[in-house]
């Protein structure tokens, strides 16, 4: 584990702009996410409580989409191109990060919540937090290096 931390900080150091990489690609994918959101729900009708939960299930998976080959084509461009049924592993794996950042975001926010944190600070730190995990994992785990 902390040969993989050092090889991590290693690869940041090499190539410092990798995070501001990933930081515009996955802000792009939020803007794109709740402009989605928004079409759908204010221009195809999708007004309803039921509507909603759809339109959010349908945007969130259209920025999921894009965020995952915006990240392997413009933040990690050098890494190895998974195709066929790697492709298929890597893009679920890329979910998996995800859920597994939202259900830490979840939780997180349900414990500061209980010692008085206020919800938009709370939400940022989960935020922050998770967007640090997820960069990780597609760094070191979804995104994995050519083989030299």
């Amino acid at each position: 584990m902390f040969g993989t931390f050092m090889r991590f900080v290693k690869s940041l150091l090499k190539n410092p702009y990798i995070l501001l990489k990933f930081l515009l690609i996955s802000g792009s994918a939020v803007v794109l996410n709740l402009l989605l959101l928004y079409l759908l729900v204010h221009y195809l009708g999708m007004d309803s409580r039921l509507g909603e939960n759809i339109a959010n299930v349908i945007s969130m998976e259209i920025s999921i989409i894009y965020n995952f080959f915006m990240s392997r084509a413009f933040t990690w461009s050098d890494r190895l191109k998974e195709m066929g049924k790697n492709l298929f592993i890597q893009i679920v794996k890329f979910h998996a990060a995800i859920g597994i950042s939202l259900l830490f975001r979840i939780a997180l926010f349900f414990v500061l919540q209980l010692v008085g944190v206020f919800y938009l600070l709370n939400a940022a730190i989960g935020i922050g937090l998770a967007a640090a995990f997820n960069f990780v994992i597609y760094d070191t785990l979804i995104f994995k290096r050519k083989e030299v």
